[in-house]
C-alpha cells in the first residue's frame, strides 16, 4: 500500500512538467493577381480619362467655339456699353477705343475676344482719363468705368490756353463746359515730373489758405507766377485795381491778412501802387507804379518791429 500510494504521489507530481501537445498551424494561401499594382493603376487612369477627362475636355472646348463664334455675344452697337464716371470724354470717343461702331451693325467685335486689360490701357492713354476699368457682362455688354483728371488752373502754352491737372498733365478745353481758374505762368514742363508737382502742389496749397479769406475781401485771383520757386506772385483785382503781390513760399493766410491791414492806409495816400511785397516779417514793401525796380519802396509796418524777409 504504501508502495502505490508512493508511486502515485510521484506521478501526480510530474504531471506539470509534462509538454500539452500542441497542433501545427496549417499556412493560409494567398491568391494572387494576374496584374500588378502598378498594371492597375495605369488602368484606372486610363478609365478616369476616357470617361470623364475626354469628356470633359470636348465639351470644353465645344463650349470654347461656340462663345468665340455665336453671334450672341457679339458687341455691336452703343447700346452694349454703358460708361460711367465720364463728365468731359465724350462716349463716342471711348467707344472708338474700344473698336465698337457707333450705329448697330451686324458686325463688331466678340466679348470674350476682347482683353479688358488691353483695352483699358488705351482709354488710360486719353489725356482726360485718369485710370479706368472695364467689366464684362454676359452674354453681350460691357460696364466701362472712368476717373476723369480735375484740372486746377489754366495755362499759356505757346500762346495756346490750356488747362493742367494737379500732375502736371496738360489738357484741353472740353467744348461746352466752364472752369473759372487762374492763369499759372512760369511753369517748367521741361523739368521731371516731380519739379513739375512741387511748383503745382505750391499753388495748390495757395489756393487752400487764401481762397476763403479772399473772397470774403472782394479780390479775384488772376493770374499766378511761379517762375521763382521762393516766391510765389499773385495779380489779385478788384474793381478797376490790379495789383501784384509777393507771397513769397509760405505763411500765404498771414500775408494776405498784413495786406488787408495796410490796404486801406495805402489807398489814403491816392498814390498808384505797382506792387506789394509781403515776403518781409512785420512790414509790407510797396512799390508805387512807374518807379522802376531801382526806385526805393515804400514800406508800411504790420504789427510793428524790425523787417525780416522770410
Amino acid at each position: 500500500m504504501l508502495g502505490i500510494e508512493d508511486e502515485t504521489g510521484e506521478n501526480e507530481k510530474e504531471q506539470p512538467n509534462q509538454t500539452p501537445y500542441m497542433r501545427r498551424s496549417r499556412a493560409v494561401a494567398v491568391r494572387r493577381s494576374r496584374f500588378p499594382w502598378s498594371g492597375r493603376r495605369v488602368v484606372r487612369w486610363v478609365l478616369v480619362a476616357l470617361l470623364i477627362l475626354l469628356p470633359l475636355g470636348v465639351s470644353g472646348y465645344l463650349l470654347s467655339v461656340y462663345a468665340l463664334n455665336s453671334p450672341r455675344f457679339l458687341l455691336s452697337a452703343p447700346g452694349d456699353v454703358t460708361v460711367v464716371g465720364n463728365h468731359y470724354v465724350p462716349k463716342e470717343e471711348i467707344l472708338n477705343v474700344l473698336g465698337i461702331p457707333a450705329r448697330k451693325s451686324g458686325s463688331g467685335i466678340n466679348i470674350f475676344r476682347m482683353s479688358l486689360g488691353s483695352r483699358a490701357k488705351q482709354i488710360d492713354a486719353i489725356p482726360w482719363i485718369l485710370s479706368a476699368k472695364i467689366v464684362r457682362s454676359l452674354p453681350h455688354h460691357l460696364d466701362v468705368f472712368v476717373t476723369e483728371r480735375n484740372p486746377v488752373a489754366f495755362v499759356n502754352v505757346e500762346g495756346q490756353i490750356k488747362l493742367v491737372d494737379k500732375n502736371g498733365v496738360l489738357l484741353d478745353t472740353p467744348d461746352k463746359s466752364h472752369f473759372d481758374f487762374p492763369i499759372i505762368r512760369g511753369l517748367n514742363f521741361q523739368a521731371n515730373s516731380a519739379g513739375l508737382k512741387s511748383q503745382i502742389d505750391l499753388y495748390r496749397e495757395f489756393l487752400r489758405e487764401t481762397s476763403d479769406k479772399m473772397a470774403g475781401s472782394g479780390w479775384m485771383l488772376s493770374e499766378v507766377n511761379l517762375s521763382d520757386p521762393g516766391d510765389l506772385q499773385a495779380l489779385l483785382v478788384q474793381g478797376k485795381q490790379t495789383l501784384l503781390v509777393h507771397f513769397g513760399q509760405r505763411h500765404f493766410l498771414a500775408r494776405f491778412e498784413n495786406f488787408l491791414t495796410v490796404l486801406p492806409d495805402l489807398r489814403k495816400t491816392n498814390a498808384r501802387i505797382d506792387s506789394v511785397d509781403l515776403r518781409y516779417n512785420n512790414q509790407v514793401v510797396v512799390n508805387p507804379e512807374g518807379q522802376g525796380s531801382g526806385a526805393s519802396p515804400t514800406t508800411k509796418p504790420s504789427a510793428g518791429g524790425k523787417a525780416k524777409k522770410n
